[in-house]
């Protein structure tokens, strides 16, 4: 049986207390998400393959919903900003919610049609994520971007679709500001 519990969540820190499991991602992880393949390198070699994001969860697998944080660098690879991998969800029926609590950026959403849309990723924004969007997030700012995101716990991940053709659109930095662009690379 379930009990209710209350979940501390460090909006700045972006820890979860309890947290029922942790990942981290290096940057050399996200391997052949970004345009540039010889910044990628250059960054993962002299930089010293730092963390582009981690993971924080509070699941139960008794019940139907799930939540936690997502923590992410502020960087750079070739004037593309960090980023994470980018996910449809397997459970067709499935969206997500993420909470922004602190830091800046943008949440890049494509639809299985083809459509493209972002929203804006700053404290108090609360995106919706409907079922077959994929969704990536991305640090354009100069500090670490902290969201809480919401779904179902049997939502499912599909990295590969993206990882295959990428997504349509790039998030990188023109004139010191984020500024979106066609993905030449775009399968």
């Amino acid at each position: 049986m379930l009990f209710p519990e209350g979940v501390a969540i460090d909006g700045i820190s972006g820890e979860v207390t309890p947290s029922t499991d942790r990942y981290t991602k290096k940057l050399s992880e996200l391997s052949g998400l970004f345009h540039d393949a010889a910044a990628f390198d250059k960054v993962v070699a002299e930089g010293g393959d730092p963390i582009a994001y981690e993971v924080v969860d509070y699941r139960k697998q008794e019940c139907d919903i799930c939540f936690g944080t997502t923590i992410m660098m502020p960087g750079q690879v070739g004037g593309e900003y960090f980023m994470t991998r980018g996910h449809f969800h397997e459970r067709k029926d499935c969206g997500e919610g993420y909470y922004t609590q602190s830091g800046e950026g943008l949440l890049l959403l494509e639809s299985r049609e083809g459509e493209v849309r972002t929203v804006e990723m700053k404290p108090g924004i609360c995106a919706f994520i409907p079922p077959e969007w994929a969704h990536r997030s991305i640090n354009t700012g100069s500090e670490k971007l902290v969201f809480v995101w919401f779904c179902a716990t049997d939502a499912g991940h599909d990295y590969g679709t993206i990882r295959e053709r990428g997504m349509r659109k790039l998030v990188v930095e023109r004139d010191g500001r984020p500024a979106i662009i066609d993905n030449p690379n775009f399968a």
